[in-house]
């Protein structure tokens, strides 16, 4: 198999594989829905993938009004089949280089911003921000990393146990703590996120959620 028929294989098995990648998976995406008023959003989705958060999106308001943003042609492909989010914008593209240029009420991420530099996160979140109304939402649910390497090692020994018992193929738990070996300069720690949010102009921030390398920030403009 090459390189791009393993990608294409995984994110094929996206979806499938979020509960047995992410521990408490329920908890984390309804905790980041439950910071959502009742009221339709005019929302800007960020690495937005397969859709499946998109999905979660809508059934919290089918009302809402959503841009999805994603890199990946195939992934932008994979959630325009979703009949479910047919009525999304779905828009394929780089976060880094710049966002859509409407403004939206609220800006949801999750497991995305990991993936980019620090300092590419901390313009990101700069220009987030600028895009807000005043009371506008930013919600980012994302893998972190701990202050100190001993914490790190026991998390991953968790999270290596998590995923065996979950039933992960011991191959595709490999790839996944390879992963994590890889992008371990990039993640940021809960404290450098929040601080960034901080530098950003954002003053009412909270962390409602954070259990090993797993962690949601919130904040209002």
């Amino acid at each position: 198999m090459t390189s791009h028929e393993h990608y294409l294989d995984e994110i094929a098995r996206y979806d499938e594989n979020i509960p047995r990648i992410l521990p408490s998976s329920e908890l984390f995406f309804s905790t980041v829905l439950s910071f959502l008023p009742d009221t339709p959003l005019s929302i800007l989705e960020l690495g937005s993938g397969t859709g499946y958060f998109t999905s979660r999106l809508i059934k919290k308001n089918p009302k809402n009004h959503i841009t999805c943003i994603d890199k990946s042609p195939e992934m932008i492909k994979l959630a325009g089949m979703k009949p479910e989010i047919s009525g999304c914008n779905l828009v394929e593209g780089d976060i880094t280089t710049g966002l859509p240029e409407e403004k939206y009420s609220a800006v949801i991420t999750t497991l995305t911003l990991h993936h980019i530099s620090d300092k590419s996160r901390a313009n990101l979140i700069k220009e987030i921000y600028q895009k807000l109304p005043s009371d506008g939402l930013f919600i980012c649910g994302d893998v972190f990393k701990p202050e100190n390497e001993w914490i790190e090692q026991i998390y991953r020994n968790r999270w290596e146990k998590y995923m065996r018992n979950a039933g992960m193929p011991d191959t595709r738990i490999k790839d996944t703590l390879s992963g994590r070996e890889k992008a371990y300069p990039l993640i940021d720690t809960t404290h450098g996120f929040y601080k960034k949010m901080k530098d950003a102009g954002f003053n009412r921030i909270l962390v409602p959620l954070h259990y090993d390398m797993f962690g949601i920030c919130v904040g209002w403009k």
